[in-house]
């Protein structure tokens, strides 16, 4: 039975990490099943979910990853993959857009509130640009939830820091902000 591992890479951004750490654990007889990738102020991180052939253990992963890149290149984090009952809870998924000064304690007080609320963030982007901060953050929140209300205290929470935030349905949001979506909408 093959041995499956998460696995985080960080270093300094330069073309080619991708084509390198997946390099190494294809040499491994590795196959990856999930990435994600961004860059952060210079920085490439990593994570990807790898089935690894039996006999290929935690450490030889991490091995193989570091050594794809140069000397201390890469810091490598490797566990292995437990996977979890799910436990279905019914949800709706939306789209959280906060906009204003950045200032201490925002994403605290957000993501506190959510929390709070049993909303689970499932992808989460902030940049600081010229003294601003953007986040958009998607999120499942419980079915079962008053929306409209959960709605009211994220825009109260924006006011407090003096921020433009809004909670939108992900369809609603699709629909008004991506481009495909508009040209569809408006071909028919």
């Amino acid at each position: 039975m093959n041995s499956e591992y998460i696995v985080t890479v960080m270093a300094r951004d330069r073309v080619g990490i991708v084509a390198d750490v997946s390099r190494a654990l294809a040499g491994l007889g590795g196959n990856i099943t999930d990435l994600s990738q961004t860059l952060l102020r210079g920085y490439f991180t990593l994570i990807i979910s790898v089935e690894a052939p039996d006999g290929v253990g935690l450490e030889d992963v991490k091995s193989a990853v570091a050594s794809a890149g140069g000397p201390g290149e890469f810091g490598v984090g490797v566990k292995p993959f437990e996977p979890q009952e799910a436990v279905p809870t019914p949800s709706d998924r939306f789209v959280l857009t906060t906009r204003g000064k950045d200032r201490p304690g925002i994403i605290a007080r957000v993501t506190s509130y959510l929390a709070g609320n049993n909303i689970n963030i499932e992808d989460f982007y902030a940049h600081v640009v010229s003294g601003d901060l953007l986040m958009i953050l998607h999120v499942a929140a419980p079915a079962q939830l008053d929306i409209h209300q959960v709605q009211l205290d994220i825009e109260k929470l924006g006011e407090e820091f003096g921020l433009s935030a809004h909670l939108q349905h992900e369809n609603i949001f699709r629909v008004t902000n991506e481009i495909g979506a508009v040209r569809t909408r408006g071909a028919s």
